[in-house]
């Protein structure tokens, strides 16, 4: 099994999705046997394409911005638009996190032959703690939005399926909203933010 992730870190998004994503690469590099990492700059249509192309790793992982038709790498470069080089995710399973992915670029590269897509039909949320921007990791206001998006990746590391990833991510999503709303947290203001992502993120399959 092989695997491509993208890690563009240019601004504040992408430097949240860049730390939270090393707990994937992680994983991966312990069940995987190929693990392709995009880091920074190196998160490049060029390098993207080649490697969907030549490599044809089983799970790719966009971290990054996009909307409705494309999802972007380091500095908003566009790595895939819908109908135009989409059809490089035929034969792949797909996790997008990104703002809008699943409403345009899903459906088409499912179209195209992707063999699963999860992504959100809206705007990806999170909080930060502008007190922990420069330790994201230990930022609690942030952790809960990662940690149940995190289960998409990590699950299809683990050799589940794309549905079962998704029901997964689910399982998370209400274990964190629950513990948030019958606790004290100081950080329980998150809880709408999270349910509109658990809301948004869609599951599409050929």
């Amino acid at each position: 099994m092989s695997l491509l992730i993208t890690r563009p870190r240019y601004e504040l998004v992408t430097h949240y999705f860049y730390h939270w994503s090393e707990e994937i690469v992680k994983e991966a590099k312990k069940r995987i046997s190929s693990v392709i990492d995009l880091p920074k700059e190196k998160a490049s249509r060029k390098l993207v394409e080649s490697y969907l192309a030549k490599q044809n790793p089983e799970i790719v992982i966009f971290n990054g911005h996009g909307n409705d038709v494309c999802i972007t790498g380091n500095d908003e470069e566009v790595l895939i638009k819908s109908g135009e080089n989409s059809h490089l995710l035929k034969g792949k399973v797909v996790y997008m996190r990104s703002c809008d992915s699943g409403k345009t670029l899903g459906p088409q590269a499912v179209k195209e032959g992707c063999k699963a897509f999860i992504g959100y039909s809206e705007l990806f949320r999170f909080w930060t703690d502008k007190a922990l921007v420069n330790d994201p990791l230990n930022d609690d206001y942030a952790k809960p939005f990662f940690e149940t998006s995190n289960q998409v990746p990590l699950a299809l590391i683990k050799g589940k399926t794309a549905k079962e990833a998704h029901a997964d991510s689910m399982i998370e999503y209400r274990k964190v909203i629950s513990h948030l709303l019958t606790s004290n947290a100081a950080n329980s203001f998150v809880v709408s933010d999270l349910i509109w992502n658990m809301h948004n993120q869609v599951c599409l399959e050929k």
